[in-house]
């Protein structure tokens, strides 16, 4: 330790004294360069020492891969203006009020659970998981800053389930700005239509009118709620969520059908087959000649199979096709009528929930907008929860999606 002097990267700070403690780690005696604090009850400068407080230990970042500690003992101030002369322990701009830890250790601690969990840096850095929950708790609040937010062109509104077949659900409302950055506004226990709107209008009034687009799936709750708040042409029920209601009955009559000819084919004609399921789901232009192939050979043994196919290639192909809003809700006005006067009566289920929301499916044509940025957010929430071995209160995925999404950013 005689042989070097650590640097300290805290310009209002001195070193006066610099040791080891029994366990090896460095320790740094400090004193404050500034020479006053500000009144707590006037809020004027106060000059005067008078005593001190306690000694602190505030732990700051590693060096060497050992632990730093500040020790500095504060100076109480008597402030002159005020009439009983009050006086005010001097607080600091490089930690926090009452905080064992310098903002510096903070901002490494938060940029160290990016995609990490409490438990691993707390091993990792050799502090305890309370420390970590603790700084955690105090960098990102339990709810949105609006402050830092300058607009919300598209709002996405979806369900994610915590425990399988538990019914248990919470509602993740996201947002994505003109400058296409993606944002987590709320997580939501439960999924009821009161509790939606009520966080939708606590949005700013500001904010509010930047907002385009409401994308969500078919849940009523989550429909009616934006429709109350942001009106009927801001809600798009977007292609994703209709592709995966007519795709359904689809599936369900593959595996009727190829349940029926692996009765009735020989099994070297039916091996032929092999594969359908991922076929009938690809994009036409994507098969290769073998897949084509191999849905000649399905048609030709499925007849019914191959109408229904045919009736979801051609709304997909509505779906693509850029059109104006009137042209697409002709051109699917005129594939229902096909549909229900054909011998084919899986799509009729499919049929109603698709006149229930036509306003808001064909609002998808008038710019496209879909929640694809949604269906992503929740396949990082699915590894977030594999990652931390499950999460159970909407504030902790509050907060794990904020840090995911916009640690970099906050704490570069």
């Amino acid at each position: 330790m005689a042989d070097f002097n650590l640097p300290l990267d805290i310009d209002s700070l001195e070193i006066i004294k610099q040791t080891t403690d029994k366990d090896g780690n460095f320790i740094l005696e400090v004193v404050s360069k500034k020479k006053h604090s500000t009144c707590h009850r006037c809020g004027k400068p106060a000059t005067k020492p008078n005593g001190t407080a306690p000694t602190r230990m505030v732990r700051h970042l590693s060096v060497f891969d050992t632990p730093v500690y500040l020790k500095i003992t504060p100076i109480r101030y008597k402030c002159e203006n005020c009439d009983d002369n009050a006086t005010t322990t001097e607080q600091y701009d490089w930690c926090g009020k009452n905080s064992s830890t310098t903002n510096g250790l903070d901002d490494y601690i938060m940029r160290s659970l990016i995609n990490s969990t409490i438990e691993d840096v707390a091993k990792k850095e050799r502090v305890g998981q309370k420390l970590v929950r603790d700084i955690l708790d105090r960098q990102v609040t339990l709810e949105t800053n609006w402050d830092k937010i300058t607009d919300i062109e598209t709002i996405g509104i979806d369900e994610i389930s915590i425990k399988k077949g538990h019914q248990s659900y919470f509602t993740v409302i996201s947002a994505k700005t003109r400058a296409d950055e993606l944002l987590v506004l709320a997580v939501i226990r439960d999924r009821f239509k009161d509790d939606i709107k009520s966080f939708l209008q606590s949005i700013p009034t500001s904010l509010q009118q930047t907002v385009k687009h409401v994308c969500s799936d078919m849940y009523d709750g989550y429909v009616n709620a934006a429709i109350e708040v942001f009106g009927v042409q801001s809600l798009v029920i977007d292609r994703y969520h209709v592709a995966k209601l007519y795709r359904k009955p689809l599936d369900k009559i593959r595996v009727k059908e190829m349940a029926r000819l692996k009765k009735e084919l020989p099994e070297s004609e039916y091996s032929k087959l092999e594969g359908m399921m991922w076929i009938l789901r690809k994009k036409h232009e994507c098969l290769s000649q073998t897949d084509k192939d191999k849905l000649s050979l399905l048609y030709k043994h499925s007849p019914l199979l191959k109408k229904a196919h045919k009736y979801a290639l051609n709304l997909t192909h509505i779906f693509n096709k850029h059109s104006s809003r009137k042209y697409a809700m002709a051109k699917i006005g005129r594939w229902i009528d096909k549909v229900e006067k054909s011998n084919i009566n899986i799509f009729d289920v499919f049929i109603k929930t698709l006149q229930k929301y036509k306003p808001y499916i064909g609002n998808y044509f008038k710019s496209r907008k879909s929640s694809g940025f949604v269906e992503g957010l929740n396949n990082k929430i699915k590894v977030l929860k594999r990652r931390c071995y499950g999460l159970a209160k909407a504030t902790s995925i509050f907060q794990r999606l904020f840090l995911d999404l916009q640690g970099y950013e906050c704490y570069a």
